[in-house]
């Protein structure tokens, strides 16, 4: 069980009669980010590559403590991660993105964005973005013409809106929308 944000002490085992849990606390406040990227930095600036380790290490940083703001611990984390060019570099830069979602708000998120945008797993959260977009613009213009088409063929508003209902599975507020938009 891994703990952050200052929690110290927790139970560990829990005696439920026949059964017993037993739980392995981490306690990442006892963790100093500060360290981890130092020595990261260092490996860095040595050449070394980074092991599977080093990388579990640099997606935490967010979560230990540290004499920086959380923002600049990810942006630090995301610039080491960025110079490898493996799965694990994506994983880990994914990580610290959502992590960045979770705990940062404003410009300060805003800046995490512009740093993972220049990378692979920015392009794919991008491309993602786009499929999506085109899917639901699909859809909206299939949902546009069956209203089109109803209309045309002088069907009453409530046979249209009961049609798009059956067809795209829309509850009855999303139909009204479309109505609205279409009829």
């Amino acid at each position: 069980m891994i703990y952050s944000g200052g929690i110290e002490h927790t139970i560990t085992e829990m005696d439920c009669g026949a059964y017993v849990y037993r739980v392995i606390p981490i306690y990442l406040a006892d963790k100093k980010a500060d360290t981890v990227l130092k020595r990261l930095e260092e490996k860095q600036k040595n050449g070394e590559i980074f092991t599977e380790e080093d990388f579990a290490q640099l997606a935490l940083t967010p979560l230990m403590s540290s004499g920086k703001s959380r923002k600049d611990v990810i942006l630090e984390s995301l610039k080491l991660s960025k110079t490898e060019k493996s799965i694990t570099a994506e994983k880990t830069m994914a990580m610290l993105y959502t992590l960045a979602d979770k705990f940062l708000e404003g410009k300060d998120l805003e800046k995490v964005k512009e740093v993972v945008a220049m990378t692979r797993i920015g392009q794919m959260i991008f491309d993602d973005g786009v499929v999506r977009g085109r899917e639901e613009g699909r859809e909206e213009g299939m949902i546009g013409g069956t209203i089109k088409t109803c209309k045309k063929f002088k069907l009453s508003r409530e046979e249209a809106t009961k049609n798009i209902i059956e067809e795209f599975s829309l509850s009855n507020e999303e139909a009204e929308k479309y109505m609205e938009l279409y009829w």
